[in-house]
């Protein structure tokens, strides 16, 4: 029906489960890596199911109703190349056989809908931000439990899809109930990519270069990572500067002067102009201070770095500081990212730190700061750590070059001399 597309070879397994539903029920969980053309294999399946089960009711379900439906589209359209008659809607739909499929997301309703086909779960965590969150991960797992698990009868199979992102997702979760589980590794124990023609080794490998560990290891490797390890690897160090760079500062505020406070954080970042730059940490001051009076250190920053542009990731009650430090006599705009849907400070830092790991974040040799800076960055595992301001920063400066808004520029006729210091 889609001659465009190689037959799946690699998703064989997943082949296999979908072939012995349609003669015994199947309750199995698989995962897979991303973009190895998982759903649009199952999209296949489900017309298949439809073709060999006719008058059979079948559920596909995705992270968000939207999504649920494109899918639901594409799998019409195949239908009909299969030469079945298809009325209803995206959502709710059958054929001329009376095969009928129902397409929804995660928390939506399958109130009178009896699935005696097959119903298959595709991809329930939306990213790394929703996985994180153990609330949701909850919410996931109760309406499995609760809505559809409910709606199968005794012929149904119930067949979870959907790459790794935690150790408590709803696979692992599964796992831990008795439930067979089939994974398939981007790389398998002998070293061979599961899709070498078109996600082969050289670009597997490369994008554990981008991701980072933790990230490699749930994701392509199907094998989630406990939190509380060393997240940033071994440091590495720069004495020159390009001659042409553009340059970011990143904030962490703290809210008192107390000495067992939070320090206020800035880290100046900079970037050659090449695509492949590596980054740069040109100077990191960490201070226990009031607002007002880190307010006085930003501007000295700001004058010494041609009017760097600042970036925070901030909670809502540092909204307050944002505004203070805008307002006369400071005069200090911080660009203010929210920090809510972005996952917290560890998911927010797998970027940086896959970008730290793989060399391309220099920090200044000799530097007074940098020993408490790496020793922090170092230390950085996510989970409760002593100290974090000085990370929160790092990621900040890192986003802001990272996705290309305005920051300063420095040419050549306007170079810092790193021996002589900042």
């Amino acid at each position: 029906m889609t001659p465009w597309f190689e037959s799946p070879s690699h998703l064989g397994p997943i082949a296999e489960v979908i072939e012995r539903a349609i003669h015994a029920p199947q309750n199995v969980a698989l995962s897979t890596p991303p973009q190895h053309a998982k759903t649009e294999t199952i999209s296949h399946a489900l017309v298949h199911l439809m073709r060999r089960m006719p008058r059979k009711r079948h559920v596909y379900v995705t992270y968000e109703a939207n999504r649920a439906q494109e899918v639901s589209a594409a799998v019409q359209r195949i239908a009909r190349d299969a030469g079945f008659s298809v009325e209803g809607t995206k959502s709710r739909w059958r054929t001329d056989t009376g095969a009928a499929l129902l397409a929804t997301g995660i928390g939506g309703p399958l109130t009178g809908y009896a699935a005696d086909g097959a119903i298959i779960i595709d991809d329930p965590h939306k990213n790394r931000a929703e996985a994180e969150s153990a609330t949701i991960r909850g919410s996931v797992d109760d309406w499995f439990k609760s809505t559809a698990l409910t709606r199968r009868h005794p012929s149904s199979s119930v067949i979870v899809v959907h790459t790794r992102w935690h150790e408590d997702d709803l696979i692992g979760r599964l796992v831990k109930r008795g439930w067979r589980w089939i994974n398939l590794p981007a790389i398998d124990d002998q070293g061979c990519a599961l899709w070498p023609k078109h996600r082969p080794r050289s670009f597997l490998d490369e994008q554990r270069g981008h991701l980072g560990e933790y990230e490699w290891a749930s994701l392509y490797m199907g094998q989630p990572r406990p939190r509380g390890g060393a997240v940033f690897g071994d440091v590495h160090f720069f004495e020159t500067l390009p001659e042409s760079y553009r340059i970011a500062i990143g904030v962490d505020f703290a809210y008192t002067a107390k000495t067992s406070s939070d320090y206020s954080v800035a880290v100046v970042l900079a970037k050659g102009r090449e695509k492949d730059s590596p980054l740069y940490v040109l100077e990191v001051v960490r201070e226990q201070v009031t607002a007002p009076n880190f307010a006085a250190t930003l501007k000295k920053l700001r004058e010494r770095y041609s009017g760097a542009s600042i970036f925070s990731y901030i909670g809502g009650t540092e909204q307050g500081i944002v505004d203070m430090l805008a307002r006369p006599p400071h005069g200090v705009v911080v660009t203010a990212w929210s920090a809510s849907g972005k996952g917290d400070k560890f998911v927010r830092a797998q970027p940086t730190a896959a970008t730290w790991n793989r060399g391309k974040i220099l920090v200044r040799q000799g530097a007074s700061w940098a020993p408490t800076f790496v020793g922090e960055v170092a230390a950085f595992t996510g989970v409760s750590d002593a100290y974090d301001d000085e990370v929160d920063a790092l990621v900040a400066a890192h986003d802001a070059l990272s996705t290309g808004v305005k920051v300063g520029v420095r040419t050549s006729g306007e170079r810092i001399d790193v021996a002589a210091g900042f």
